[in-house]
C-alpha cells in the first residue's frame, strides 16, 4: 500500500510539475513580441532627391518607432497618428494612407466612425466632415458590427460646475453629449483609445493647457500605461513636431511621476 501511495503521489506530483511548466510555457507565449514594419516609401520617393530624410523615414520612423509595437500596437499607433494628423490640419493623401493603414492594423469600422466622431469634438466640425468622405472609401463595404452589451456611462459635472450659469447650453452639451453619450460608448471604442484620441488630437492642434494634462491624466486612469504614454509622445514627434512633443513630455511626467 505505501508503494502504490508513494507511487501516486509521484505521479500526482509530476502531473502538477508538468502542468505548471505548460501554464509557463503559455504565459510566455503570450507575451507581445515586436513585429518589424518594413517601409521602402521614402527611399522610392525622395532617395536621390533628399537621402538622409528617406532614410529617417524608412529606417527609424517605421523600421524603429512603429516597429515597437509590442509597447504600443500597431492599432494603438494608427490611432495616435490618424488622430494627430486631423487635430492639425493635415487632411490630404496621407491621411487616407493612414486611414487604410488602420484599417490592415484591425481597426474596425466601428471604430473608426468613433474615432472621427470623437474628433469632431476635439478637433472641430469640419476637420470630421473633411475625414468622413476618406473613410468611407476606405470602410465603404465593411460589415458594421456593433457590441450588444452597453457601455460604462460616464458621469461629468465640469460643464455645469464651471460654466453652468454662464453658458448652460455648452455646459449641457459637455456633461450630457460629449462626456454622456460618445466617451459613454465606450463599448465601441475603449475608455483607453478614446484616451489615445484625445491626448493626439490637443498635442497635434497645439492644446497645451490645463486640458491637455487633465486628459493625460484621464489616459493613466484609463489604462495607459506610461510605456504607452512614453510611446504616443515619442510618435507624435515624428507628425506633429519635436517642439510639441517636449512640451507634451513636460506634462506626462508629472502625470505619471505622481
Amino acid at each position: 500500500m505505501l508503494k502504490k501511495f508513494i507511487a501516486a503521489s509521484l505521479a500526482a506530483g509530476i502531473f502538477f510539475t508538468t502542468n505548471l511548466l505548460t501554464l509557463e510555457a503559455a504565459e510566455v507565449s503570450n507575451e507581445k513580441k515586436a513585429v518589424k514594419v518594413v517601409q521602402t516609401a521614402g527611399r522610392e520617393r525622395l532617395g536621390d532627391f533628399a537621402p538622409e530624410f528617406a532614410r529617417y523615414n524608412d529606417d527609424i520612423l517605421f523600421g524603429e518607432v512603429w516597429s515597437r509595437n509590442d509597447i504600443l500596437s500597431l492599432h494603438d499607433r494608427s490611432i495616435v497618428t490618424i488622430s494627430a494628423l486631423v487635430g492639425s490640419g493635415i487632411l490630404d493623401s496621407s491621411l487616407k494612407f493612414h486611414i487604410e493603414n488602420a484599417k490592415k492594423n484591425g481597426v474596425t469600422r466601428a471604430e473608426m466612425v468613433e474615432i472621427i466622431t470623437q474628433l469632431g469634438f476635439y478637433a472641430g466640425w469640419p476637420k470630421a466632415w473633411a475625414v468622413f468622405p476618406m473613410a468611407k472609401e476606405v470602410y465603404g463595404g465593411d460589415d458594421f458590427v456593433i457590441p450588444e452589451n452597453e457601455g460604462e456611462f460616464q458621469k461629468q459635472t465640469a460643464g455645469r460646475d464651471r460654466l453652468g450659469d454662464f453658458a448652460p447650453d455648452f455646459a449641457h452639451y459637455n456633461d450630457d453629449i460629449l462626456f454622456g453619450e460618445v466617451w459613454s460608448r465606450n463599448n465601441i471604442l475603449s475608455l483607453h483609445d478614446r484616451s489615445i484620441v484625445t491626448v493626439s488630437a490637443l498635442i497635434g492642434a497645439g492644446i497645451f493647457t490645463s486640458a491637455l494634462k487633465s486628459h493625460i491624466n484621464n489616459a493613466k486612469n484609463h489604462g495607459v500605461t506610461k510605456a504607452e504614454m512614453v510611446e504616443i509622445i515619442t510618435q507624435l514627434a515624428f507628425y506633429t513636431g519635436w517642439p510639441k512633443a517636449w512640451a507634451a513630455f513636460g506634462f506626462a511626467k508629472e502625470v505619471y511621476n505622481d
